[in-house]
């Protein structure tokens, strides 16, 4: 096996200047730079991430612990972290909670044994978050999206309240009256933002609110709108907000079963969109948040953290962007 001393012998360096090409490479000379790296190469030593924890403290790792990575604003979020994390040749860690607190805490478990020095979490639906172990530790945590209640720590988040504003004005503007919120899990804070946008947007011109909670899922959306079904395959409203892009799905699904048309018969909106790439004619109207920008910052702020940036957490809301398309139109009962 290749190993340090190798690597200096065929440069014709030290074994500290190979040293010093992997953790303060700014300070070899451009020759020495590419003689070291020839050799290291050549050998394909790999230096050993253990030794060089205890010697610098950190092991230059970082977690990010998502919600559901099924969710494409989670995926393109992952990006965003991931992308810091590489330019500051820091190696990444995935965790998928599921939506599930158990899970999670299994996750916050495993990242303290491998000692990363900084965690970015999208908490799961509940209480009882383990923040206090990564705390102990002295690991900085960064949530994303999510809130947690009474934790100082830093969270960078979409504006969800705007969000569920925009998606309900826009319904109301169009001449809906019976506007029902369906799908998401409590205790979720980006939810209750929703939800509170939702229900101010109506207020705001005197109309109830309809709200069926469920959870993040498709399942949840066909079970839903199933249930809101009367007779002659009707629904109790005119327009659908779905908590998520999930829940839409499964909405357009059983609204299809029951032999409604979209915008035709029912319109639907939902927060978050599709992939891109899976999308060959735009139809829902959505409203999205910056994912991408959301994971970079969460990340710059993890990093200034780690490095011993101290003061209060930061509450950093990003704004969020409504797309119109062809899935919402004026009622058909107008």
């Amino acid at each position: 096996m290749s190993n340090i001393v190798r690597v200096a012998r065929a440069a014709g360096v030290s074994t500290m200047t190979v040293s010093r090409y992997f953790n303060d490479p700014g300070k070899l000379r451009p020759e020495t730079r590419a003689r070291v790296e020839a050799a290291v190469d050549a050998l394909q030593y790999v230096p050993n991430a253990a030794a060089r924890s205890l010697i610098h403290g950190r092991t230059d790792t970082l977690a990010l612990i998502v919600a559901d990575i099924t969710n494409p604003f989670f995926t393109t979020l992952a990006r965003g972290v991931e992308d810091v994390a590489q330019q500051h040749g820091l190696t990444l860690i995935l965790g998928n909670a599921d939506e599930t607190l158990a899970k999670e805490r299994a996750y916050l478990g495993v990242m303290v044994a491998r000692r990363v020095d900084g965690v970015i979490l999208s908490p799961a639906p509940g209480e009882g978050h383990n923040l206090g172990l990564l705390a102990g530790h002295r690991i900085p945590v960064v949530l994303i999206d999510r809130r947690i209640d009474g934790a100082d720590v830093d969270v960078v988040r979409g504006d969800s309240r705007a969000a569920g504003l925009l998606l309900t004005r826009h319904l109301i503007e169009l001449g809906h009256r019976r506007i029902a919120f369906i799908g998401g899990p409590a205790n979720v804070s980006s939810l209750e933002d929703r939800l509170a946008g939702y229900r101010a947007a109506l207020a705001e011109v005197g109309l109830p609110a309809s709200v069926h909670l469920g959870r993040y899922d498709r399942r949840s959306g066909e079970e839903i709108v199933a249930a809101l079904a009367v007779s002659g395959n009707r629904l109790g409203c005119s327009a659908l907000v779905a908590a998520n892009n999930a829940v839409a799905g499964g909405a357009l699904l059983a609204l299809a079963r029951l032999g409604l048309r979209v915008p035709g018969d029912v319109s639907l909106v939902c927060f978050e969109d599709f992939e891109s790439d899976a999308i060959v004619d735009p139809f829902l109207t959505v409203v999205v948040q910056p994912a991408y920008e959301i994971g970079h910052r969460a990340t710059s702020i993890l990093l200034d953290r780690i490095r011993g940036g101290s003061g209060a957490a930061n509450d950093v809301v990003l704004p969020v962007t409504l797309l119109i398309r062809r899935s919402a139109a004026a009622p058909a009962d107008n």
